[in-house]
């Protein structure tokens, strides 16, 4: 149904005005929509093809949605070149620093202290310090990708996501499958997929309509870059808080670090290359204050590999890390 409907606000696009906040509202609320029953689709595909599958199905659609979000905007009108950045950096913040934190907490109420498989997050903390660095620290020391260096930047992003795949599917797959998996269900694949692939056509055709409106309510990019990353993982935050009241901790990994390895190692290489058959500039590197709270985030992530387990501080520690975020867009 969401599918249909979300084609159906496609449909009215062509034939009805889009101006002013009304519609700005309108199309955020059926995109929202929509990425619900994307999640819910994805959901059962990771029912029926268990973990890390079905989690990377739902990551993967999520990248999708970003890139339509961010493209909509960085090609809008106005001057948006460091949008690419800021849904990056804010996806990076709400992701370990709200929904990780989150999880970790709502785990910590029901089970206790969240445990961590060390392999696994090492993994993450690793391909993720990467791709930071390529991202938002090495696109500074050459004054922005442009020409070759968006190409070599791009290639070293998808290398290093797709090296990561490969482990994650192939021999490091039981280090990021749950201890103890829910049985399989026999619900329908290819028309769970089918549904699910629709509907996020439809997302990305709403959210070049979406680009513009956003561009004339909100002047600051930053904010900008907040409220696409804070859309984009609503679907994302239930399922993951979920995922940390029933004590899937390994779920929950999957789907925070797992999203943010897509962000960075998917949704960027992406825009870069909008951005080279556009001619469209963008700003990618990021400001000191900006590198401190992304090592602080990444650095309190560590810990937890100390003792192999999140604790109350970790969840804490990341609340208070999201909070100066939120108060330097101000």
């Amino acid at each position: 149904m969401s599918g249909v409907v979300a084609w159906l606000a496609v449909a009215l696009t062509f034939f009805l005005p889009l101006s002013g906040p009304v519609a700005m509202v309108g199309i955020l609320a059926v995109i929202i929509y929509a990425s619900f029953d994307v999640k819910r689709r994805a959901d059962a595909l990771s029912r029926r093809l268990g973990e890390p599958f079905g989690t990377i199905v739902l990551t993967l659609s999520i990248m999708v949605i970003e890139v339509a979000m961010v493209a909509s905007v960085l090609l809008g009108p106005s001057d948006h070149a460091s949008i690419a950045r800021d849904a990056a950096f804010s996806a990076t913040m709400l992701v370990i620093n709200l929904i990780l934190a989150g999880a970790i907490l709502a785990h910590l109420a029901r089970h206790g202290p969240m445990p961590v498989r060390r392999r696994a997050l090492s993994w993450y903390l690793g391909v993720l310090g990467v791709l930071g660095a390529v991202v938002f620290v090495a696109s500074r020391v050459v004054d922005e990708y442009r020409g070759l260096w968006a190409v070599l930047a791009g290639l070293v992003l998808v290398t290093a996501y797709g090296a990561f795949m490969c482990h994650q599917l192939g021999p490091g797959a039981a280090d990021f499958a749950e201890a103890a998996p829910a049985p399989r269900s026999s619900e329908p694949a290819a028309q769970n997929f089918v549904w699910l692939v629709a509907t996020l056509v439809a997302i990305v055709v709403l959210s070049h309509s979406l680009g513009p409106l956003l561009n004339e309510a909100v002047g600051n990019t930053a904010l900008v870059g907040l409220i696409l990353a804070a859309v984009v993982l609503l679907p994302e935050t239930v399922t993951t808080l979920a995922a940390g009241r029933n004590g899937q901790s390994q779920r929950v990994s999957n789907l925070t670090h797992g999203a943010l390895v897509s962000v960075l190692g998917g949704s960027v290489p992406s825009i870069l290359l909008i951005s080279a058959a556009t001619g469209q500039q963008i700003v990618l590197g990021v400001g000191n204050w900006e590198l401190a709270l992304l090592a602080a985030t990444l650095g309190l992530q560590a810990t937890a590999l100390v003792r192999q387990r999140f604790s109350p501080a970790h969840g804490l520690g990341h609340l208070a890390l999201l909070g100066v975020y939120v108060a330097t867009l101000f």
